[in-house]
């Protein structure tokens, strides 16, 4: 008798213990993306997306695990089921929807290009010919570059990187004579760096909805539509319960919630 109100002890509390065990969610991001996701002197992730991410984790009442890697490895990444979401700034555009599933909008960010004040640099394609351009490998200002401005043509020069802060050592440096990126990521350096030496925003934002989407959003892999869900019922709690702009107003002085 007391060895069978042991066994039946011992199930209950392994029942009990899986009824609290919290899904775990692996979520690709980046580590060279302030203000956005970076890693501290200690080695700690953090930035805005990880704060705001957290937030939304916890009342998804997930576990989540953070992934770091390249950015053009995030999407292959989810195909192969390495990570089970992507959360870095991606843009959610009709060609990425054609390999993953995205949620709903979670933050805007415009495009712009960032050059040494004086340069004539604007956003009239004529004032980029003969000039060398970065961008991030795999984004999607590449692809503006590529698509609407072919080089062939009009004799830019794009320089493609892995991460950002290459590509703002060499605008500094001089071995480049512009930036184009989202204005999010590159007022986080022009507010710590660019500003005192002599750079600026170049002209005004480019629009293209087609290549730069409506915003970021989360992606998750085709078909995994309770995670998307997930994931959209916690950015509508982060947007319409205050998180979102409060997180916001610590790096930015200007608002990303989408509107």
């Amino acid at each position: 008798m007391k060895k069978l109100m042991l066994s039946l002890a011992i199930a209950a509390s392994l029942v009990g213990s899986s009824s609290y065990a919290q899904q775990v969610v692996r979520i690709g991001t980046l580590a060279d993306y302030a203000p956005f996701e970076y890693k501290d002197a200690s080695g700690k992730l953090k930035g805005m997306e990880i704060e705001i991410g957290q937030k939304m984790c916890a009342s998804m009442k997930v576990t989540c695990q953070w992934v770091t890697m390249d950015f053009d490895a995030l999407i292959p990444a989810l195909k192969s089921k390495q990570i089970d979401a992507a959360m870095a700034q991606m843009s959610k555009t009709p060609e990425r929807e054609k390999s993953v599933d995205f949620t709903r909008i979670f933050t805007t960010a415009p495009v712009q290009l960032v050059t040494k004040k004086g340069a004539g640099i604007n956003q009239n394609p004529a004032t980029l010919r003969g000039k060398t351009i970065g961008v991030q490998t795999a984004s999607t200002h590449e692809s503006y570059l590529r698509m609407r401005l072919p080089t062939s043509k009009s004799s830019i020069d794009v320089k493609v990187y892995q991460t950002m802060d290459a590509a703002w050592l060499d605008l500094e440096s001089g071995r480049i004579d512009a930036v184009f990126a989202d204005n999010t990521l590159a007022y986080d350096w022009l507010s710590k760096t660019g500003f005192k030496e002599g750079f600026d925003f170049a002209g005004k934002p480019i629009e293209d909805a087609e290549i730069f989407g409506a915003g970021t959003a989360i992606a998750v892999r085709k078909g995994d539509e309770k995670l998307k869900a997930q994931f959209d019922q916690a950015i509508v709690k982060v947007h319409s319960d205050g998180t979102f702009s409060t997180v916001n107003k610590q790096y930015f002085p200007f608002s990303i919630l989408p509107k």
